[in-house]
């Protein structure tokens, strides 16, 4: 296995008020970063991760806190799978709760068209659900920096989910004429 290199950024953050530290937390979650340690944070060392961490420990150094920035790289296969797996497995969290939502959707559109409801407004509020789930699967993909196993799955339960709702909306488009 190729050595990757990693940006690390550690920093503290005043304890009050909390919602300062939910934000950054937030931030970084969404980037798909992933925690090494209390308050150490790595992702793969690109020009956007780089990026993103300098605006951030700036960003926490205005509210008052301290940031370092590091390069880092593992000394052995072991310590670079961990590395690989801690994404790996955040990523598989995501896409598994992802699949949970898409097969949500499929019971309803199932328990929708069970009970005969083909309205306009059941199909648009399953389309925006559906919408939803296609806007997130694109935000985990855009952080899955190490092709996480449960990625083919969740891309197949959204297919599922389209389908579905495919059915659905003929139905509802068959009982309004």
């Amino acid at each position: 296995m190729a050595s990757l290199d990693w940006i690390l950024l550690n920093y503290t953050l005043p304890k009050d008020p909390s919602r300062i530290r939910v934000g950054i937390w937030r931030k970084l979650k969404r980037s798909g970063a992933v925690i090494l340690g209390q308050s150490l944070w790595y992702l793969p060392k690109n020009d956007s991760n780089q990026s993103f961490f300098k605006t951030l420990a700036q960003e926490i150094e205005s509210l008052g806190g301290t940031a370092t920035l590091m390069n880092a790289s593992a000394l052995d296969e072991i310590t670079e799978r961990r590395i690989l797996d801690a994404f790996q497995n955040e990523r598989n969290e995501e896409y598994s709760e992802l699949i949970e939502r898409c097969n949500a959707l499929i019971s309803e559109l199932k328990s929708e068209s069970d009970k005969g409801k083909f309205t306009f407004a059941e199909l648009e509020e399953n389309e925006d659900e559906f919408s939803k789930l296609t806007d997130w699967m694109a935000r985990i993909k855009s952080r899955d920096f190490s092709n996480a196993t449960l990625q083919s799955d969740a891309e197949s339960a959204l297919d599922q989910s389209q389908k579905a709702l495919q059915e659905f909306s003929t139905k509802v488009y068959n009982h309004s004429i």
